[in-house]
């Protein structure tokens, strides 16, 4: 395993990178959204030198190469119907904008499909009489964050729309506090498109990944979180907390970034399950800890890459600047 660490060295101006360890990394860019005081979208090259970087204000969460297209978000205007998708080419002028048709558009994933079509997400609200679902519950309770995923052919034509409330039961998340005014119910943080076509979802409010259907929208399975079917093994901790970036591997396996806030001590790592989806077993194959012990508090993720190597971002680390690396 080779990992290269970065770290900005001055928030207030252009980013620079301190190259901790270069042992022979895997020779490709590298796509950072940086997060400070400033925020900057840079590009480093495979002599690890900055090949481009702009200062971009609040444009440029997950920046990243997506099946041969750039794709980063506009959050200038969030929480309004201007916040979207910019897509460009390879010489960074852009080509597109894209966003749902229902909810707020989301930034945290977006997933350019070879025949054309993508998936975003974004949230909706609800009232619902929560007294009807939980003991204590609010009659005229706001759930807010409720997750919606959305597909699109290249024509922007929508041709799936799950919403979160149609095939879960939020009286089911008794991690949460469902008897108040206002309720947060989900945060998605990552989508991928499975070998078998379907779709698996990161929640990181209640530290679960779920798998669904794509036809139909009907959940397949749910792996951690107060709904997990899995009997988890080989795992010292016993599972994964807050996690982010959920990635089905080419072995079959899946990994993830395990931020591990309500880990005992709280503690952040990479890990690896070998999944069997028939029998509902997930053992830990692979794990891996920052040598300092890092706790990524928010953010963070983790990419196989083509020759196995493994790139880690360890996200917002102790109130630290985080930045987005793909």
């Amino acid at each position: 395993l080779l990992i290269m660490i970065f770290s900005l060295t001055n928030l207030k101006g252009s980013p620079e990178f301190d190259i901790l360890i270069n042992n022979n990394p895997y020779p490709e860019n590298i796509f950072i959204h940086s997060m400070g005081l400033e925020n900057y979208m840079s590009i480093i090259d495979s002599n690890l030198e900055i090949y481009w970087q702009i200062n971009s204000d609040q444009v440029g969460v997950d920046f990243k190469e997506n099946n041969n297209k750039i794709s980063y978000f506009n959050k200038n205007t969030l929480n309004s119907e201007g916040a979207h998708w910019i897509i460009a080419d390879n010489q960074m002028q852009e080509i597109d904008s894209l966003i749902c048709t229902s909810g707020l558009t989301d930034y945290h994933d977006i997933r350019m499909i070879d025949n054309g079509n993508y998936i975003l997400q974004s949230y909706d609200s609800l009232y619902v009489n929560m007294s009807n679902l939980v003991e204590g519950g609010v009659p005229g309770a706001i759930v807010k964050g409720i997750l919606r995923l959305q597909e699109f052919d290249s024509d922007h034509n929508l041709i799936l729309d799950w919403f979160a409330f149609d095939h879960l039961d939020i009286a089911d998340y008794t991690n949460l506090n469902l008897t108040i005014p206002q309720i947060t119910w989900m945060h998605g943080n990552s989508i991928e498109i499975d070998y078998d076509e379907n779709l698996i979802i990161s929640n990181r409010r209640s530290s679960e990944i779920i798998k669904i259907n794509r036809t139909s929208g009907e959940i397949i399975w749910i792996f951690g979180g107060p709904l997990n079917e899995f009997e988890i093994s080989d795992d010292s901790l016993n599972g994964f907390s807050k996690q982010h970036d959920a990635r089905r591997l080419d072995n079959g396996n899946l990994l993830l970034f395990d931020n591990g806030n309500q880990h005992q001590p709280p503690i952040s790592r990479v890990v690896e399950y070998q999944i069997n989806e028939e029998n509902k077993t997930a053992s830990l194959v692979w794990e891996f800890y920052h040598p300092d012990q890092f706790l990524a508090i928010s953010m963070g993720s983790s990419q196989r890459l083509a020759n196995q190597n493994t790139l880690i971002n360890w996200g917002n680390v102790g109130g630290l600047s985080g930045a987005n690396i793909m």
